[in-house]
């Protein structure tokens, strides 16, 4: 298995390759709303203009500081991956199935203190022990165009038989 990691980066000049066509065709749409400012707002964003991406997409709202992050919208296929609804939970007090207890939490932070978006890569162990990746984008946004108080991002995975869908431990409150 392969080391979970994250990765800001300037999608002015250095965008990552992605594993999964989803989450570029958010940094895609991101981008497109951006237009000539450092970050898109959460009101630029059309659910109708993404319909392919909403079972893989979360909003998440962030406070305080260090800035905490607060899943405001989880979708489908993320839900149904989970086997839990963690909607309106802090990313800190949950518990996620990947195998290294990736901090989730302290990406949506680094994410905040850099306005800048995140690629990260984690696994999870299914049937039989064996890894799969999930890959993930989060791109922060700004109502006043400085500081991230919302973020969008999305989750793609591996795909998945049912034997290893059906393996998959639930997401757990700490």
């Amino acid at each position: 298995m392969t080391t979970s990691e994250f990765q800001l980066f300037d999608p002015d000049s250095d965008i990552p390759g992605f594993r999964a066509p989803r989450n570029r065709a958010l940094l895609d749409y991101w981008l497109s709303l951006r237009g000539h400012r450092r970050m898109p707002r959460r009101a630029d964003i059309d659910p109708s203009a993404i319909p392919n991406l909403l079972p893989h997409l979360m909003v998440t709202e962030l406070s305080g500081e260090p800035p905490r992050a607060r899943y405001r919208l989880v979708g489908t296929e993320i839900v149904a991956l989970a086997k839990f609804d963690f909607t309106g939970r802090f990313a800190d007090e949950l518990q996620f199935q990947d195998a290294e207890a990736f901090d989730y939490a302290g990406c949506y932070a680094e994410v905040a203190a850099s306005r800048l978006p995140g690629r990260g890569l984690s696994w999870w162990l299914v049937a039989g022990q064996r890894a799969r990746w999930i890959e993930f984008l989060i791109c922060p946004l700004s109502d006043d165009g400085q500081r991230v108080n919302q973020c969008i991002a999305l989750e793609d995975y591996e795909p998945l038989d049912l034997v290893e869908r059906d393996s998959l431990v639930p997401v757990a409150r700490r």
